[in-house]
């Protein structure tokens, strides 16, 4: 009977609010992405691997000789607020630019995250600096 029990419940829909990871808050902008897991970027200039832990939540830098540079947690670090989930998970990473008063600094070489809770910003290559550039 238990059983029974259970298939019914996971056949029958729910009449709760769509999400997929963290505990959704609100938004008119439809549910948050799904968090795909582990990822990472190469940076073809580098050689550095930028690594999206399976928690979502840091970036490790990992040089081509394979030491870890350094490790971060973006959302954190920016001490940004809840967005649309109560746990933000990184869910896109690339090459990005740094910007300084809305100026690309060529300079600084940086990689792009986006959260799944449509926040976005840019990380410094060499020390993981996170720097929102905003939201949904």
């Amino acid at each position: 009977m238990t059983r029974l029990i259970f298939i019914l419940c996971l056949l029958v829909p729910c009449a709760k609010a769509q999400f997929f990871g963290g505990e959704p808050i609100g938004g008119s902008n439809g549910p948050v992405a799904r968090f795909p897991g582990p990822q990472s970027y190469r940076d073809p200039e580098t050689g550095i691997t930028f690594y999206v832990e399976s928690d979502g939540l840091h970036v490790a830098a990992i040089s081509k000789e394979g030491k870890i540079l350094w490790v971060r947690d973006p959302f954190h670090d920016a001490k940004l607020s809840d967005y649309r989930t109560h746990k933000p998970q990184i869910v896109s990473i690339g090459k990005g630019s740094w910007l300084v008063n809305g100026v690309r600094r060529r300079d600084v070489p940086a990689i792009l995250i986006g959260f799944n809770s449509s926040q976005f910003g840019a990380m410094k290559m060499s020390d993981g600096e996170f720097q929102i550039y905003g939201q949904d």
